[in-house]
């Protein structure tokens, strides 16, 4: 007794060419960077495929959505010199991510679900920008932090600049280095003000990898 009729056999060869068709095309995604560092156990979930565990030197694209976990960490140096740093009980996901070049502005987009991030912009771009559930905050080159709650979002800046705007889109603030605001729900966010030094070593030791 054959073990495949023709028939089972086209089906399975047509199942592995559509596997490897999706991964041509995923491989063919755009590059946001690499892997640099990490700790503890992160993951990464590429659209529409399984959640695979996270390395040194793994290639992640458009579309990757990165998961930390308790105590998990990751830092993603990106192909323009942009570093991620995703801390722990994070939720990421790299929208778009057009770095800028001779010929382009450069456009970024991060959607934060959860957790906390440190980006350090070496360089301008048109626009990058993280989302979260209550707020959206807007850079061209800086170095900052942004904290994602349920229903909260905090962000300050260590250097450059920061635009954030709450999703009802009914109040903005331009943060300076040194400076916070806290965007709760729908309102708009808080009147700019320097943070405690307390306040700022916690946010810092949560985006610092050993």
């Amino acid at each position: 007794m054959k073990l495949f009729d023709t028939a089972s056999r086209r089906a399975v060869l047509a199942m592995v060419s559509l596997f490897a068709f999706s991964r041509t095309l995923y491989a063919q995604t755009a590059v946001v960077g690499t892997v640099s560092r990490l700790v503890g156990a992160p993951s990464v979930r590429p659209p529409g495929g399984l959640l695979l565990p996270a390395a040194r030197g793994m290639t992640l694209h458009v579309g990757d959505r990165v998961v930390t976990g308790p105590g998990g960490r990751l830092e993603i140096h990106a192909t323009d010199g942009t570093t991620i740093i995703v801390g722990e009980d994070t939720t990421l996901v790299l929208t778009r991510f057009v770095a800028p070049g001779e010929s382009q502005a450069g456009q970024g987009l991060l959607d934060l679900i959860e957790g906390i991030l440190r980006l350090q912009l070496p360089r301008p771009w048109g626009r990058f920008q993280v989302v979260t559930g209550t707020a959206v905050a807007s850079v061209r080159s800086t170095d900052w932090i942004i904290d994602a709650k349920m229903d909260n979002t905090a962000v300050f800046v260590a250097a450059g600049r920061v635009e954030v705007v709450n999703r009802a889109m009914t109040g903005a603030v331009l943060l300076d280095p040194g400076s916070g605001t806290d965007v709760k729900g729908d309102a708009p966010p808080t009147t700019p003000k320097h943070w405690g030094q307390a306040r700022i070593d916690a946010v810092m030791a949560r985006t610092r990898l050993p």
